[in-house]
């Protein structure tokens, strides 16, 4: 190919990219001897340059119209997509997690999507998973709280059109994130507590360093200066991310703090992570703590699942069903290829109350 007609489908394409990026589906474009004559260039040479865009579904050349913008998604035909949605999930313990995606299957297999679910226990195996898949509409994502890399985002965008993410510690992207603002839900606990004439509190939460769970512990840090002595404030890390804390790690955490009357030091606990209610209330049993006497409980979690609480705490975070609806519509907009911008979900906070929480009185010392 001469060098000059080299140059000219160089152009022709810058041109052709600058066009379609400021252009919406069903616009056209100028036919093939307007393009000729802007350029001072032959028939071929414009056909070599649109190519690409033709055959990939940027472009379609209609008799009588010219050339007409079109959405590649939306003119693939379906035998171009693998299926509508694929679901992967890290393997976790919590039964909350695994509740979500049961939900949304049924749902939108009710709706004649078809869905591909898969597990795994490492990015390295779910990218070795994704290396081998076809395309999809949209992909939902359930990380449990771990990185996300930029690999993987990679990978997942090459593999489907829409990205949801099940959570909020991963905002910022080309994503569609749903959840709970798990801080303030943290400040809603904190300020009821206060509110009570609670000025010792406790927080017990996970270690790990995943953006929400350390986020929350800095709002907490942050919160406690708010009392009117801020060493009372006291934050117990357990080294488990939520849902895979057990009785004997919440004991194991919280029974170095008591006093030598055996009382914990606070009056008032939050905890944040343990997602079946009986865990916290075997452990506060085991070491005497007589909750609703000289201990104030304030669970964060879901406000109506039923394994993670007994009705026994007083519960502050979102609606499971809420949710639920929040990712059905999400997804279902998704693999109808809405173009729309991804947007961050935040669901609403509640308070749901159960009788752990007292106002501080003559026993409280």
């Amino acid at each position: 190919m001469r060098k000059s007609t080299e140059t000219k489908i160089t152009a022709i394409r810058s041109w052709l990219d600058q066009t379609l990026e400021g252009a919406t589906p069903g616009d056209r474009l100028p036919n093939v001897k307007a393009i000729m004559r802007q350029f001072a260039t032959a028939q071929r040479t414009v056909q070599q340059a649109l190519k690409p865009a033709i055959d990939g579904g940027r472009l379609r050349a209609q008799p009588g119209s010219g050339l007409i913008i079109c959405d590649p998604d939306r003119e693939a035909p379906a035998a171009a997509w693998e299926g509508d949605l694929l679901v992967l999930y890290r393997i976790s313990e919590s039964r909350l997690a695994r509740s979500v995606l049961q939900e949304m299957e049924a749902r939108l297999k009710s709706r004649g999507s078809k869905i591909l679910q898969i597990g795994y226990s490492s990015e390295a195996q779910a990218l070795d998973v994704l290396r081998r898949m076809g395309r999809f509409k949209a992909c939902l994502i359930q990380i449990h709280f771990e990185v996300i890399s930029i690999d993987f985002l990679a990978a997942l965008r090459q593999c489907a059109r829409h990205i949801i993410v099940d959570g909020v510690s991963a905002v910022g992207i080309d994503a569609d994130a749903i959840g709970t603002n798990w801080r303030e839900a943290l400040s809603v606990a904190f300020r009821t507590l206060q509110e009570q004439g609670h000025q010792r509190i406790g927080f017990l939460t996970s270690a790990h360093q995943a953006r929400q769970i350390s986020m929350a512990r800095r709002e907490f840090r942050l919160l406690c200066r708010w009392l009117p002595d801020p060493a009372e404030g006291y934050l117990i890390e357990i080294d488990k991310l939520p849902g895979a804390m057990h009785i004997d790690d919440v004991k194991g955490a919280l029974a170095p703090l008591r006093r030598a009357d055996g009382r914990l030091p606070f009056t008032a606990l939050i905890a944040w992570g343990i997602v079946e209610d009986f865990v916290l209330e075997r452990a506060l049993t085991d070491l005497d703590a007589d909750v609703g006497n000289t201990l104030s409980v304030m669970l964060l979690g879901s406000t109506d699942f039923p394994s993670e609480h007994i009705n026994r705490f007083d519960v502050i975070g979102n609606s499971h069903a809420q949710k639920l609806d929040v990712f059905e519509q999400v997804i279902s907009r998704r693999i109808a290829l809405d173009r729309t911008s991804p947007q961050v979900h935040y669901l609403e906070i509640d308070h749901i109350r159960h009788g752990s929480v007292i106002p501080i009185g003559d026993d409280w010392v």
